[in-house]
């Protein structure tokens, strides 16, 4: 495979592993969150440190990297969950503007803004599909758990849900935490797919594009988050927009997804196993119909 297309390929599925974090949160609890980025910046520093400075394997520093974000998220989550959903958002703003500038600070070990480079780009296509698909079924299982009706219980009517006996701090405090997970593993995966990284890979307008793929592609399908993410993440690069056109691209689809599909592209769709089986089994009957005609 051609290596600049295996590095788009590379990228979109670093970006979606994040994205599902996102749809767990901002998707089917309702919390508007633009931490993402900061749990994304807190794995890539943790990994590349770790095996640059003190020669821990890469999936060493990967879990390592997961328990500093997961260290972090219980502190920031248990300071802001309990805020109104408008707060919660501009406290999670605040939180990944300050992990920034924690990088930019402590130059020596992070490189300041020059970021660190000579990171060995170890990560392959391959890893990145399994761990994506990984991801992807832990979502699904659970949104359709227990867990994730509590979830959207918090979303339709947190009232609702707490008459109804859920914990809804715990609850949203669980699912910050998971989305924290898929935020650091996405960072980590990023830091050595890219040779280097750098404070401003990880600013405001990363967190705006996650949270725009969740809204375009639907708040209640996570098939829509899927091909949403596909869509937004690899149009750019292929037609190599440049950021401020892709801040207008964003501000574009907002507004029509707004005006003319308020639940997203995909709506409450979901595309299961059963479907593309079906599928298959459809297209073989026809091709084989086809060859008997034709003898």
């Amino acid at each position: 495979m051609n290596s600049y297309l295996a590095s788009i390929l590379i990228f979109t599925g670093i970006n979606l592993i994040s994205v599902l974090g996102m749809f767990l949160l901002m998707g089917l609890t309702g919390l508007l969150s633009f931490g993402q980025v900061g749990f994304m910046a807190i794995g890539a520093y943790v990994t590349a440190i770790s095996y640059m400075r003190f020669g821990l394997p890469f999936g060493a520093g990967l879990l390592l990297g997961v328990g500093v974000s997961l260290l972090v998220g219980l502190v920031i989550g248990t300071v802001t969950l309990k805020l109104r959903n408008d707060y919660f958002a501009l406290a999670t703003y605040g939180f990944a503007e300050v992990i920034k500038n924690v990088l930019i600070y402590f130059s020596g070990y992070t490189g300041g803004s020059m970021g660190v480079f000579g990171i060995p780009a170890i990560v392959t296509l391959p890893m990145v599909i399994v761990i994506f698909l990984a991801a992807l079924v832990l979502c699904r299982n659970f949104k359709v758990s227990k867990l994730g009706r509590n979830s959207l219980a918090i979303r339709n009517d947190e009232l609702a849900a707490k008459v109804m006996g859920i914990n809804t701090f715990k609850q949203k405090l669980l699912v910050f935490l998971f989305s924290a997970v898929f935020g650091s593993v996405a960072g980590s995966l990023l830091a050595f797919s890219t040779y280097y990284i750098e404070p401003n890979m990880f600013n405001w307008s990363k967190s705006v594009e996650l949270i725009v793929i969740v809204f375009f592609g639907g708040i209640n399908s996570l098939t829509g988050v899927v091909f949403a993410g596909m869509a937004l993440t690899l149009l750019p690069e292929i037609l190599h927009f440049g950021a401020e056109w892709r801040m207008v691209i964003y501000t574009a689809i907002i507004i029509v997804t707004m005006i003319y599909r308020p639940t997203g592209l995909f709506g409450r769709w979901e595309l299961s196993l059963s479907q593309i089986l079906g599928w298959i089994k459809g297209r073989r009957k026809s091709a084989v119909g086809r060859g008997g005609r034709g003898a």
